[in-house]
Order: structure tokens, then sequence, then C-alpha cells
């Protein structure tokens, strides 16, 4: 069939919007028709190179649509569920998933990783040209062929909006706040950067009754939103921010510090907002060739740690559901993250909304 997608063909861009040629689902696959994807950082790293990737693909990692068809020896879904689509999918069954780490599994995301769907091919062309799979789900396209191990099948009362977007920024930050903050009640926790992700762990860190949440962001207009979402504080990142995280919690610094945008420079600097015996949570993914120095005798002497949090920080299909029933339970606002609404056809406009850094989290919405 042909499907209306968002290519990029090159580093460095400009994204376009295409007519390709999708095929059919094969075994173990689902024909889904999008109608509702979320604009991600990542995908802008994809287009600047900062996180290489196989080109040309058609991108997005944030979606929901319906399943309208099935290929072979599918169980998990039916025709007319209505999914959210999971760009790390567990095989239940390897060295990370029997700890409990199926964020970690290498068994199923490695052919997605590399632009294709599990058996290691394409569904995508232009022409005679073979085109990758962002992430084995590239979700800025209208229809997309997509593994049955990466649907999460919704409750109908979940708006598809919503379900795009707890199927990875949601999931991101909430997870980082529970699963690798360990936030709990009492605690004081910053979080720096309010995009997508940084404005989820803001909800995260809420839901899990931390005592202060204090939102930390270089634009003053994001104060509003961050407030909404569950932040009790908000200070503007400049010089004297990381101060003011410290008075805000008894002189110390923070129990808990995310790092929510993924550079170098705030993650080594804000290790000084973390009080002793405190965490640094690295949320943000930095460029794939950056790295970040830390004074090793000041964590050793002020017994802070450093934690990497990778997606859901625990098994993302399971997260998904859960995070669905809490929004629908009132304990999870993620239609108030959605600040703005686009057509496929104005992909630019929703980078260019993001890039903007005033943005919550725009959407694209099809049909």
């Amino acid at each position: 069939m042909k499907i209306t997608a968002v290519v990029l063909n090159s580093v460095g861009g400009p994204v376009s919007v295409d007519t390709l040629d999708l095929d059919e689902p094969r075994a173990g696959e689902v024909l889904v028709k999008m109608a509702a994807s979320g604009v991600c950082h990542s995908d802008q790293h994809v287009v600047t190179g900062r996180h290489p990737g196989d080109l040309p693909c058609v991108l997005g990692h944030e979606g929901a649509g319906e399943v309208v068809a099935l290929g072979p020896d599918v169980t998990q879904v039916q025709v007319g569920d209505r999914v959210a689509l999971n760009w790390i999918p567990s095989c239940k069954a390897c060295f990370y998933c029997e700890r409990g780490q199926h964020h970690l599994c290498r068994e199923v995301v490695g052919p997605l990783w590399a632009g294709f769907l599990l058996d290691g091919t394409s569904r995508l062309s232009r022409g005679n040209q073979m085109i990758h799979h962002y992430s084995g789900i590239s979700t800025w396209a209208d229809h997309m062929v997509v593994p049955q191990v990466c649907c999460s099948v919704l409750d109908p009362a979940v708006p598809f909006e919503v379900a795009a977007l707890i199927g990875c920024a949601v999931s991101t930050g909430v997870g980082a706040a529970f699963h690798q903050g360990n936030v709990g009640p009492g605690d004081r926790v910053a979080v720096v950067g309010a995009g997508g992700v940084g404005l989820s762990v803001i909800m995260g860190a809420a839901m899990a009754g931390a005592e202060r949440i204090i939102a930390v962001d270089r634009e003053p207009a994001k104060r509003g939103l961050a407030l909404a979402l569950g932040a009790t504080n908000f200070v503007v990142s400049d010089g004297s921010a990381i101060e003011a995280v410290r008075e805000l919690t008894g002189g110390r610094g923070a129990d808990v510090v995310f790092e929510a945008i993924g550079n170098p420079g705030l993650q080594q600097s804000w290790i000084d907002g973390v009080r002793p015996g405190g965490v640094l949570v690295l949320v943000g993914i930095g460029g794939t060739a950056e790295t970040t120095p830390f004074n090793c005798a000041e964590l050793t002497r002020g017994h802070k740690s450093v934690k990497g949090s990778y997606f859901a920080a625990t098994d993302a299909g399971q997260a998904i559901e859960d995070l669905c029933a809490a929004y629908l339970a009132g304990r999870l606002p993620v239609d108030r993250l959605i600040s703005k609404r686009v057509r496929v056809d104005d992909v630019q406009q929703a980078l260019d909304a993001m890039l903007s850094g005033t943005e919550g989290r725009t959407v694209i919405v099809y049909h």
C-alpha cells in the first residue's frame, strides 16, 4: 500500500514528507493505522547525527493507533485493537529479562535498533530504494507495519495522543523517578530540564509522594506547566540555580537530581546539587561520542551515586499498561503535557516547537 511518512534521507536533514510503499505484514507482524505520534529530541538527534542512525529512515518512536490487519501467526492482538507502540520490547526469557531488567533485553531489540523488523528486513521502500524503520516502529507515518511484540493493547478510554506519549516520554520520566531515583514520601528532588521527559519525571515524583519537587529550566515560560504537573518550585537555570536548589533543600542539596537533557556540562555541574548520600540520575541521553567527567574524590567522600536511567527502567510493556491505568485513575495528568498538535505535513513546525524550549510535548495527529 501507499503511505505518507516523514523520511530523513541524510544527516542534517531536512526531513521530508514522502509517499512510500509499505509491504503487507509478515509472520508475527501487524499493520497499524496511526492516530497520534509524539515528537521527541531523540528523533532530532538522528537528524543532527548526534545519535547515528541507518538512513534513509522513517522517523518517530512515540505512537499509538488501531490494528487494521494481521500477518500470519499473530496471537497477541486482534484487528480493531487500540495499541500504544513500544520501541523496546523484550523476549521475557534472556539473562536480563529473568532478572527483571526487561529494558536491557538484547535478544529482541538488536534488529530493531539496526533499522529493520525482527527478521532483519524492511517493509518500507521508495521505488527500488529500501527505507529503514527507526527503532522498529517508525511512527511518523499514517500507517506502519510493526512486530506484535511492540504493541500494548489499550483501554478504549485512553486517548491515542495520551497513549503515544506514555509509550516513550512518560514511561521514561516516571520510570526514572520510581525505579532509578527511588523517590518516595518526604524526598526533595530537583529535575533539570522541563521538556517532555523532565516534565514526566515531575509527574512521577508527584505520584511517588515527594515533599518538594524543584523544576529547573532555562525558559521561565515553563514555570506554569511545571507547577501544573506537580512541581512545588521553579528555578531558572542560570549560574545561581544550584545554590537556589540548596536553599530549598535545607542547605544540603536534593536527595535526587534528575538531569533530563543529556548535556555533559549540566551533568558534571549538577553533582554539586546532590546532597551527601544522594543520587544523580541521568535521564537525558547525550551524544554517543560525548563524555562527562566527575570528581571521583567528591563522589567517594560525599557517598554520592550517579545512575543511568533508560526508557521505562523496567518492563516497558507493563509500564505502559500501568501508566495508562494511572491516567484513567486521575493520578497522571498526561493530557496537560500536550501543548501543541500538528498534522504530519507540518512536522517541521513540530520540530521547531520542540527546539524552541517553550513547549511541553507536541503531538502529530493523523486522519
